[in-house]
């Protein structure tokens, strides 16, 4: 088992990284918003549709990740609070099983993307390919480069959010070890090694039989 330290230690970490990775995350879904997003709002398209809640879910799965890594630093500090282990442990799969649907989400979308060759980016504009922007500059962004940078963006969002769920997963794990629920594989629960002086020996004196007489 570990140490109580050494769980302090992971979920510190643990939290970092989702922090990180929940903020570059929501800064590539503004910016997907901002370049192309923010001009299709008024399309009955059911593409568009699709392009807009897939990314208002990547966007809300990054605050959402942004929360459970703090909340998982806190518990760092604050490790002997049960009502915290319990709100870390069900925000870590709630987040877990949100950037799942994300990663599904922006899958589609690339998916969609490369089947209609970029056209459906094209939405608001007066010209249905790339190549004809010149002829026809009627857009309200610059259309050139909106394919690949679209994608570029839609491919980075779905590798956080892979990686998003994995250390979810991780922090859900540890959590799952603090609480010493029992396994989902059914075998024993690993109990942890306390830090103090203190603790052990209450756990020593807890664990002894009735029948035996304790010397004091």
């Amino acid at each position: 088992g570990r140490s109580l330290g050494a769980y302090r230690k992971i979920l510190m970490k643990t939290g970092l990284v989702l922090i990180v990775l929940g903020h570059i995350s929501f800064i590539a879904g503004a910016l997907v918003h901002g370049m192309v997003l923010r001009y299709m709002m008024d399309t009955h398209d059911a593409v568009t549709l699709q392009y807009s809640i897939s990314n208002i879910l990547a966007v809300t799965s990054a605050l959402l990740i942004i929360s459970c890594g703090i909340t998982a630093i806190v518990l760092s500090r604050y490790l002997s609070r049960t009502p915290l282990r319990w709100a870390v442990f069900i925000m870590s799969l709630t987040s877990a099983l949100f950037s799942v649907t994300c990663a599904l989400g922006l899958l589609a979308s690339i998916a969609i993307t490369f089947a209609n060759q970029g056209q459906s980016l094209l939405a608001t504009c007066s010209f249905s390919s790339p190549e004809l922007a010149q002829f026809s500059p009627d857009c309200p962004f610059d259309p050139t480069r909106i394919y690949s940078s679209t994608l570029c963006l839609w491919g980075i969002s779905l590798v956080l959010e892979v990686a998003e769920s994995i250390f979810s997963v991780r922090c859900a794990q540890l959590i799952h070890q603090l609480l010493e629920l029992k396994p989902w594989w059914g075998k024993s629960s690993t109990r942890m090694v306390g830090d103090s002086p203190e603790l052990s020996e209450g756990r020593d004196l807890l664990s002894c039989s009735s029948s035996e007489p304790l010397a004091l």
